[in-house]
This record gives C-alpha cells, structure tokens and sequence, in this order.
C-alpha cells in the first residue's frame, strides 16, 4: 500500500492537525482514520469585552484504498463542531505515481496553498483571494503533482448555471539555490440576476426609496500572486505579493487591491517557538452609481508564540496591531473574517487559544 497517500487525503491547510489521527480499520488493502481537533480560544479587541468561543473546532474521516500498486482510492469528509453541525468538505479521489485528483466539495488551490501567513488568528489581510470564489468550492476538481523537482497544483470548480462562481486556479512551486517560489493566478466569474438597492437613512435603516438598480450581468474576479521562503536553521523567513483586479460587465464597478507581506518564525526549542508578520494592504474602489471613488490602504502587525506539549495538545497567544481601512478579508486557515469597509485606528487585539487533538 502507498503510505504517502494518507498525507495528502487531508488538503495542505490541515496537514498539521493530523498527525494525532485514530486508525480505525487498517489492512493490505487500505485504511480509515479518524481525526479532529477541538479548539478554545479567548480574545480581546479594544473598546469590548473579552469574548470565549469554541474557536472552529472539527472532526472527520479519511479513507485510502489501493486498486493496484501503480493506483489509489481516496475520500475525505469533515464536519464543524461549532455552533452548527455543518459540513467542512468532503470529496473522493485517486491517487497514483501521476499525481492526484480529488472532485467535490474541497478547498480551491489559491486558498489551500493560502502563502505566507504564520498567525494563528489575525494575519493575512494582504492575501486578497476568495472574494468571488469563497475559497472552498461545492462542485470543483483538482489536481495535484510533486517530484523533486517542482510542484503544481490545479483547481476547475463549476457555475452550475450561475449558481456557484466558476473558478479555475494554476499554481506552481520551485526551489531556486534554497529558496521555495511559489507563484499562481486564479480567475473566477459569478453571474448574477437584476437587483435593485435602496436608500438607508440616518440611522442606517433602509428605507422604501430606491437608490440604483442593477441590471443582470457577470462579476470577473483576476487574482495573481508570488511568494518566496526561506528557512536558515531555526529561522524561517517567507515573504510576499499579491494582486485582485475585480470588474463588473454592466457598470463602471472596479476593485483593484494589493497586498505585501512577510513573516517570520523561529523554533526556541523542539515544542515551542515565537512568530510575527508584517502585512500592508491598498485598494482603489470605483463604483458610480453607488458615489463609491476612494483608495485606502491599512497595516497589520502580528506576534505571537505557540507551544506544543506533544502531537495532541498546544496553546498559543498573539498580539496584533491595525491601522487603516481595508476592503475586506477572509482567511479560512483561521476561520477569521474582515468586513469590507472595516476601520482601525490605532488598535490592539489580544487572542489566546488551545487546541486538543485526536
């Protein structure tokens, strides 16, 4: 049996929260594994009180099956354990000496791969992705090759009659005299209906007054970015780009926003080790029929440190600063989400959080 399958059943973003996974059926000629994880955490924003949530924890399942020695069956399924009980992803595959294909509901690559990004909570508002494709797609196929010379990794998720955007994503990685590149586009398309917008007043409530209405049309969403990584002992040091030009096929709307960022993290020891990164975001919004015609740009600076007792429980804290007005963001690594329009002056955030896995 091909053991190096049940490393990759699990989309890269999870792979390191998989290691404590309970095998529950094992043979020649396959395995199932059950894994989760359950997460604490406390954080702290200024001007409100502390606030203690379940922090995204999950549990889930994966299967490996082999058809031949040269061919490999897979299927992955995770549920949240918050708030509510709802499906994460769940998708089958096969997997060979060719590479990997998985089709279902499943990280796209842009998201998965994600870029550089060491936070546990605030971090990667300059990854300026997934604001039409949602990152995590209902209906997409992806592929998957590596050998020791580079890596690529390809996603097509499906309209369904405009129902979801359609996505389709190319990424590769080379080593280049130590250094890991990374680069990648990806370009997604949502259609959708007429609409009509009406007018709010003082107090932000709408009223019956129509402010524009929206003819039926297509939102283009082109994001590109590169990221190179670099680790020297201890220290690892990645820093990156990242571009998403947005447009809209019946009016004036555009959104071009850009990102930089770096981050660092260095081991203290064989359990723990400390963190940072610096992340700068711009955009330019043009939208007529709504008076939007603004740029804004905001920074965010993390730190934080993370201990790990064994393969089965870890706790960690971090500490961030932000200033500025972003268009918004979504990291799905840390289920931590920006509002567009959201703004900071100036302000702290705290966050400390455990998680136990099985």
């Amino acid at each position: 049996m091909n053991k190096k399958i049940l490393a990759v059943a699990i989309p890269a973003v999870l792979l390191a929260s998989n290691v404590s996974a309970y095998e529950v059926f094992s043979s020649d000629e396959g395995s199932v594994e059950v894994y989760g994880q359950l997460r604490a955490k406390l954080t702290k924003d200024e001007g409100k009180d502390i606030k203690l949530d379940d922090g995204s924890s999950r549990a889930g399942v994966n299967a490996t099956y082999t058809v031949n020695e040269y061919f490999d069956v897979l299927g992955a399924i995770e549920y949240s354990l918050a708030d509510e009980f709802k499906n994460r992803y769940s998708y089958i595959g096969a997997s060979g000496d060719w590479g990997k294909v998985t089709l279902g509901k499943q990280y796209l690559t842009a998201d998965d791969l994600w870029g550089v990004d060491n936070s546990y909570f605030y971090g990667g508002s300059h990854i300026v992705e997934g604001t039409i494709s949602g990152g995590k797609h209902d209906s997409s196929v992806r592929y998957v090759f590596e050998n020791d010379a580079f890596y690529v990794d390809a996603s097509y998720a499906f309209a369904e009659d405009d129902a979801n955007p359609e996505v389709f994503e190319l990424f590769g990685r080379v080593n280049v005299a130590g250094f890991d590149v990374t680069a990648g586009v990806s370009h997604a398309t949502q259609g959708h209906d007429k609409f009509t917008v009406f007018k709010k007043d003082s107090d932000g409530k709408v009223t019956e007054t129509v402010d524009y209405n929206v003819t039926a049309g297509e939102l283009e969403d082109f994001y590109h970015t590169v990221w190179v990584e670099r680790t020297f002992g201890d220290l690892s040091v990645g820093v990156q780009y990242a571009s998403s030009k947005i447009e809209s096929d019946i009016s004036d709307l555009e959104l071009d926003r850009t990102g930089y960022g770096v981050a660092l993290s260095y081991g203290l020891s064989e359990k723990s080790s400390v963190y940072g990164g610096y992340e700068i975001s711009e955009y330019d919004a043009k939208f007529t029929d709504a008076s939007i015609d603004e740029s804004n740009d905001a920074t965010l600076a993390y730190l934080g440190a993370v201990h790990k007792f064994n393969s089965f429980f870890r706790v960690y804290g971090e500490a961030a600063y932000a200033d500025g007005k972003t268009a918004g963001f979504t990291n799905n690594k840390n289920d931590w989400t920006v509002a567009a329009g959201a703004t900071a002056d100036s302000e702290m955030k705290y966050a400390i959080g455990a998680r136990v896995y099985w």
